[in-house]
């Protein structure tokens, strides 16, 4: 495993990403006032989320058994922060309805699932490891969570 050349880069990414997706529910808890609580509750998380890159980031710059691994490129990260976006601006389109909102979330986290973002991190420290294993399961909770009301509004 190669460690990566520009670390910043990559770490900034993937909380951009984070807090392009709480936006993106903030943006649906707008839209959709009957879940409002829902889509804040999904959105607080993202947030939770960035923070905990934040300190997974201070704890590489300062640690030698922790590091970035360069497991994949950061434009596919920016290409996904760049269609959470348009998916945001989408959710004001007359046309958009929960189950569209539903469908695009639950895409989103289990795209991050499988592209497993969050084994960018690599090292011994088990605080490092630790909180990788709980972004991890917070991703697939929200995946659960967002399958089971998709499930609940007539999807699949």
């Amino acid at each position: 495993m190669k460690i990566a050349k520009s670390p910043v880069e990559l770490l900034e990414a993937l909380k951009e990403h984070e807090l392009a997706l709480a936006n993106l529910y903030e943006v649906y808890a707008d839209a959709f006032p009957e879940c409002r609580d829902f889509w804040a509750d999904l959105s607080k998380d993202e947030l939770q989320h960035a923070n905990w890159i934040d300190a997974l980031y201070a704890r590489v710059k300062n640690s030698d058994e922790d590091f970035v691994a360069e497991r994949f490129r950061v434009e596919p990260i920016k290409h996904s922060i760049k269609y959470v976006k348009q998916q945001a601006a989408r959710a004001s389109e007359p046309d958009f309805t929960l189950i569209n909102a539903l469908s695009t979330a639950l895409q989103l986290e289990k795209a991050l699932i499988e592209n497993k973002y969050f084994e960018v991190f690599a090292g011994d420290s088990a605080q490092t490891q630790r909180t990788l294993a709980l972004l991890a399961d917070c991703t697939r909770a929200h995946h659960d969570k967002l399958r089971k009301v998709w499930q609940q509004n007539g999807g699949g």
